[in-house]
């Protein structure tokens, strides 16, 4: 199996088409701003989220804690990990996209953060517990991000669950609401509740919450990277693509891109998986996740992870945890060498189309 990169990004929308999506001027700046102004440019996007308190708790603080820091350093970048000032300091030297955060912390951040550099407001969030919390809140609202600054709007959809009408009602508001202000809306996509606790982030779920995100008119979808079935939910995984087969004839093709018990899938194979995201959200930019904390060599797992995505059509990386939950000069090398290889060539993306004309 070889890799076509260049057939796989013909498929990816070009920041032009935006216009016939009537968005308007001002989200086509904000777009290119961050896609082709900052970060690794070329239409590219490699963004730092740092919204994960609210969902995960506070536990992140002792994961590196600077050793005898003075009251000045304090006071500029914090006591350690997960401090606003600690990522703040990374955001500015790091040369992301975006950087991404909620309401109360990117008041207090705008402190601290080089007023260009694009934010993406983090208008909702959710607690972990319940683990099968299915729904995220509003906690923020648009005109504050119009005051702080804001260069687009971010939110969560999770399929999966009976809250799913909810909430797409709630993230269809949110989406209008955004592209009303001149906002971009990036949608958190992927599924989640006790509908597909085991198998939410198998490919099809992952694809079909890229598509259902696309459909309601996400400009960037932020999505997981399309884990491989283990031994633990491959017989729920099959079960359920089999049940759905009379529903939704050809279904079952999604089972032949799963490894067999013991088997590893090749980087082609990989590969092939994030095509398949792609494919199904060919009108929204797309960005994957740099998942949970890399355990090893996370310089090699990243570069590699990124090539895949790459490789595969997405525009780009979204990583947090992997990024500000280390030391800031090892947070810096890691952000480098992701920027170094997704500023390859091959994957710089045109901004317009060739010229073409209706027969």
């Amino acid at each position: 199996m070889n890799v076509n990169v260049e057939a796989n990004l013909a498929s990816r929308p070009k920041l032009q088409d935006f216009k016939n999506y009537n968005r308007s001027e001002a989200i086509l700046k904000k777009l290119y701003s961050m896609l082709y102004v900052n970060g690794p440019g070329h239409g590219t996007f490699l963004s730092l989220p740092f919204d994960q308190l609210i969902e995960h708790g506070t536990g992140h603080l002792f994961k590196w804690r600077r050793e005898n820091p003075t009251p000045e350093e304090i006071e500029l970048t914090g006591r350690g990990c997960a401090d606003p000032r600690a990522v703040a300091e990374l955001a500015n030297a790091g040369g992301y996209s975006a950087y991404v955060l909620h309401p109360g912390v990117a008041a207090y951040a705008s402190n601290f953060v080089k007023p260009d550099l694009p934010l993406i407001y983090k208008i909702d969030g959710r607690l972990n517990q319940p683990d099968t919390a299915s729904i995220q809140s509003i906690i923020g609202d648009i005109k504050d991000a119009v005051n702080l600054g804001a260069t687009a709007i971010g939110t969560s959809l999770y399929p999966g669950s009976d809250m799913i009408r909810k909430d797409m009602d709630r993230v269809a508001t949110v989406v209008r609401e955004a592209h009303a202000n001149g906002f971009p809306a990036v949608v958190w996509a992927y599924a989640r509740g006790e509908g597909v606790d085991n198998i939410k982030d198998t490919l099809y779920w992952t694809s079909t919450a890229c598509s259902l995100a696309a459909s309601m008119g996400a400009d960037i979808i932020k999505t997981k990277y399309p884990a491989p079935v283990t031994d633990k939910n491959r017989d729920e995984y099959f079960a359920y693509i089999q049940s759905q087969e009379k529903k939704v004839k050809g279904i079952e093709k999604y089972l032949e891109f799963e490894p067999e018990k013991g088997e590893q899938l090749s980087h082609e194979q990989l590969v092939e998986r994030v095509t398949y995201l792609t494919d199904a959200a060919p009108e929204s930019f797309m960005v994957v996740s740099g998942g949970p904390k890399i355990k090893g060599n996370a310089k090699e797992e990243l570069v590699e992870q990124t090539k895949v995505v790459m490789e595969g059509g997405a525009e780009g990386r979204i990583i947090g945890r992997n990024f500000w939950g280390v030391p800031m000069d090892e947070a810096l090398d890691l952000t480098s060498a992701v920027k170094e290889a997704m500023k390859d060539t091959k994957y710089r993306r045109a901004f317009s189309r060739g010229t073409f004309t209706f027969k």
